[in-house]
């Protein structure tokens, strides 16, 4: 019988589907007055035919079946007066215009799919409802949003309105609809079985991932979005946050208000956009590299729902308790000061936690190495391609799969464990300190002999994610940016570099030294049970670098670079100033022949001598530049080349013979 059931309300439950999609659909040209008064009148017929099964549920279960039926007619018919009013109203004058009204829209359509899946759950479960107080109330109403039948008919909804509708217009936002409605289908609390949730979870995430990165590459390929899909893709990746934060909760102690809070808004949006048919064309031009408000707003937005996705992960991977109780966090009590203190803290632990995990890095990884390889087929150069490709195996390997899965204590091996310096592997004991100077050795001789490229271009996580076509075309906020310019100054961007570097090496060697001293039992200082080394680098690393990154539109490219708040970077650039590295021409006339000077624009560090240096004496040396590559790319004559210890030795054999 219970199959029976299942599969009955199942088809039941694919029709509704299917018929809310076409009524979404006429929705959207109700310049044809019929098809408005087909909406109201379908909405009027499927709301009257679920209410009156919804009311036998409550106090009047002692109806018989005709009595429901009767009810069911009697609501129908009341619901069906204003269509007829409207139908009238164009019969006797056909010149009159009627209108969407799109809150009624959005209202029967999200009641009709409440009350579907309030009924069928109420039947399978074979509960009444004789006295409900405002708790139970709101538990009904969240268990039936986000339970199976409203999830996934409204999933089937959302990609059936698509499909119908891409044919008639811009691709791009019904394509993004086409992975919401996958997204919608993948939410966790659909299915009350134990292996839906990490299936739905992960692949959900996976999905998630897939659209960030159709949506950075179409962003990409195109200059602007009109102004309603532009405010659409934002308020969309916000509610994904919410949804990540209920999915959290969930996880944590299966309570899914917030899930249905997030489904609900969700709906609003879509159907609030999909029955307005000038909504993804309407409202002016953003033109998104020349608008820092809406890049900004939209790096921000993104960010937290990857933030919360990469949550999601770590708590299905590693169990919700077992993961907070991992963070160590502090006890938020005691006087006021010491209540604000440890919040702080629990806000920087609570987020270098998730930014410093494996699953966030790993998710990271899929969407901006999916970018970098974008890059790589649309890059001329070879060594370009090579470098490139290193990034991401650098990353793969050196950042993610050597510390995090297969080196146990990864701070004890020089250059593994202490991959970004000083404070990378922990507080510094003595018996770490030979570790992390043959790290510097060995990383300052790579830079002596490669450039600082080996570290800026490929074992850092910054060049996977600087480096992909979108986050490579926010270079242009450089030159178009006042602060990014300010900064980029020589004059003016040396003494913000000296204030920022010094500042940070200074607060680096004092942690370092208080560390040394906890560890010989000399004081025993510590940030609420953390080394201070430690806490200084998750500042640095796991904290203040996103907002570097999400500021781009401000500060520009490669802003770790530009305001000298990475000490591993500063040291690796000093080093490469005393060794081979640099870039080179063929033939310097070419570049005074050149009207274009592509090279000094297409710099995502900002620099723009490069031209002048190459005129005068055929070379640029530069502590800024870290060999990116991308002026050698775009030099029209093919004319720039990069030159370090691989040349210098060719050279060399060459003198000989």
């Amino acid at each position: 019988m219970y199959l029976i059931s299942m599969a009955i309300f199942s088809i039941l439950a694919i029709g509704m589907g299917i018929i809310a999609s076409y009524i979404l659909y006429l929705s959207r040209f109700p310049e044809n007055p019929w098809r408005i008064i087909i909406v109201y009148l379908l909405l009027a017929m499927m709301n009257g035919m679920l209410l009156g099964p919804a009311m036998y549920f409550f106090e009047f279960h002692n109806f018989s079946l005709d009595n429901i039926i009767i009810l069911s007619l009697g609501i129908m018919s009341l619901e069906m007066v204003y269509p007829l009013i409207l139908f009238i109203r164009y019969i006797e004058d056909s010149k009159i215009v009627l209108n969407t009204n799109v809150f009624i829209i959005i209202f029967a359509t999200l009641l009709n799919e409440f009350l579907m899946s309030f009924d069928f759950n109420s039947y399978i479960s074979g509960q009444f409802f004789h006295y409900v107080s405002l708790y139970n109330t709101w538990s009904l109403i969240s268990n039936s949003i986000s339970s199976l039948w409203f999830i996934f008919p409204m999933a089937l909804e959302m990609f059936l309105t698509a499909l119908i509708s891409i044919r008639k217009t811009d691709k791009f936002p019904f394509i993004f609809i086409v992975f919401q409605s996958v997204i919608m289908f993948l939410t966790p609390t659909a299915l009350n079985y134990a292996l839906w949730l990490p299936v739905s979870v992960f692949a959900g995430g996976a999905v998630m991932t897939i659209l960030l990165v159709y949506l950075f590459e179409s962003l990409y390929r195109q200059n602007f979005l009109y102004g309603g899909f532009a405010r659409y893709i934002i308020l969309i990746i916000l509610t994904y946050s919410l949804m990540m934060a209920g999915i959290l909760l969930y996880q944590f102690d299966y309570v899914n208000s917030i899930v249905s809070i997030a489904i609900i808004v969700e709906m609003i949006i879509y159907i609030h956009a999909i029955v307005n048919t000038q909504y993804f064309k309407g409202g002016s031009k953003v033109y998104w590299l020349a608008n820092r408000r809406w890049s900004t707003a939209f790096l921000v937005s993104i960010f937290i729902a990857e933030f919360g996705m990469g949550a999601t992960f770590d708590f299905q991977y590693f169990g919700a308790f077992n993961f907070i109780s991992a963070m160590s966090l502090a006890a938020i009590s005691g006087s006021i000061t010491n209540i604000v203190l440890s919040f702080l803290y629990d806000v920087v632990i609570v987020i270098a936690s998730i930014t410093g995990s494996s699953w966030f890095l790993i998710m990271m990884g899929f969407e901006m190495g999916s970018l970098v390889v974008f890059k790589i087929l649309k890059t001329r150069e070879l060594e370009n391609k090579i470098r490139l490709s290193l990034t991401i195996f650098a990353y793969a390997i050196y950042s993610i799969l050597l510390p995090s899965f297969i080196i146990p204590n990864a701070q004890i091996y020089p250059f593994i464990g202490w991959s970004m310096g000083i404070g990378t592997g922990g507080g510094l004991a003595p018996y770490l300190i030979i570790p992390m100077l043959l790290t510097y050795l060995i990383s300052g001789t790579l830079s002596l002999l490669f450039g600082a490229r080996q570290l800026c271009s490929v074992f850092c996580t910054a060049p996977l994610m600087y480096q992909g076509t979108f986050y490579d075309s926010m270079k242009k906020f450089n030159r178009t940016s006042p602060t990014a310019k300010y900064i980029s100054r020589e004059g003016e961007r040396n003494k913000i570099y000296r204030v920022v570097s010094l500042t940070v090496y200074a607060s680096l060697a004092i942690g370092a030294l208080f560390s040394v001293l906890n560890s010989y039992h000399i004081f025993g200082i510590s940030i609420y049970g953390t080394d201070p080394l430690f806490f200084i680098y998750i500042i640095l690393f796991d904290f203040m670098w996103y907002a570097v990154f999400l500021t781009m539109p401000y500060f520009g490219n490669y802003g770790c670079i530009n305001t000298g708040y990475c000490h591993w970077g500063n040291f690796n650039r000093w080093i490469s100033k005393f060794g081979f590295f640099r870039l080179k021409v063929n033939d310097p006339m070419q570049c005074v022949n050149c009207k274009t000077k592509d090279c000094a624009t297409a710099c995502p560090v900002g620099l723009s001598t490069q031209p002048g240096n190459f005129i005068s004496t055929g070379e640029f040396k530069n502590s800024r530049c870290v060999g990116i590559g991308d002026c050698v790319e775009a030099c029209p004559y093919e004319n720039i080349f990069f030159y370090d210890v691989r040349h210098f030795i060719r050279d060399r054999f060459k003198k000989r013979d």
